[in-house]
């Protein structure tokens, strides 16, 4: 069920959730939250690392991760870490941490998952996917000429929503596409051009070049 907004609507307490195993975090994540914070007029995007991460092998150790993005973020007033997925043993699911966040924030709080069009293409191998339009809403972000097609978002058990004042009104079960400017640059090619050596530029942030250097990661096996 999509609410209606009326003049005298009152803001919903709200919470969006980028997560990602930012292995390392660079430039281009920092760039798409700060990007989303401001297209969608939210005064806070938490970044959150998953932990055990079942669906990609070889990740750097959750840690690390944290520590890299904790830095990162220093300077950033409209982002903020969420290290839940860190703390927790185990697989780290979706559909679990957003049951512990409407626990915590309650049933009329706006809750938001944030995923790009190919993870979107790639939601129905979820645990328990379906679930997760029960506890929250996607924002499903296109950066480029790939934006899911109707077709591609049928079955979803959520509605589609355009107006950005609707969305933001409502707690759970819709979704919204927005362009935002390409990424760069992938933490893959960073890991890739660490292990070789080769400068990465400005795409990682220095206090996180830092931390890479100081504990020697991606030269070899963590």
């Amino acid at each position: 069920m999509v609410t209606s907004v009326t003049d005298d609507a009152k803001p919903l307490n709200t919470y969006v959730v980028m997560g990602g195993t930012f292995d390392p975090v660079h430039a281009g994540h920092i760039k798409s939250a700060r990007q989303l914070a401001e297209v969608m007029d939210y005064s806070c995007i938490h970044m959150m690392p998953c932990g055990d991460a079942y669906h990609k092998q070889g990740v750097t150790n959750a840690e690390h991760r944290l520590a890299m993005l904790s830095l990162a973020l220093e300077q950033e007033a409209r982002l903020a870490v969420d290290a839940r997925e860190t703390l927790r043993d185990g697989a780290t699911f979706t559909v679990e941490t957003l049951k512990q966040l409407r626990q915590e924030l309650g049933a009329n709080a706006h809750i938001c998952w944030v995923i790009g069009t190919d993870t979107a293409r790639s939601i129905r191998t979820w645990y328990h996917w379906q679930k997760v339009f029960e506890l929250a809403n996607v924002i499903v972000i296109d950066r480029g000429a790939d934006a899911l097609d109707m077709s591609e978002t049928q079955d979803w058990p959520a509605t589609a929503i355009k107006d950005k004042t609707i969305f933001k009104q409502q707690a759970k079960g819709c979704f919204i596409q927005l362009a935002l400017e390409p990424v760069e640059v992938s933490s893959t090619e960073i890991r890739d051009a660490l292990y070789k050596q080769e400068s990465v530029g400005d795409h990682v942030p220095q206090p996180v070049m830092n931390y890479i250097e100081q504990h020697g990661l991606y030269r070899g096996k963590n």
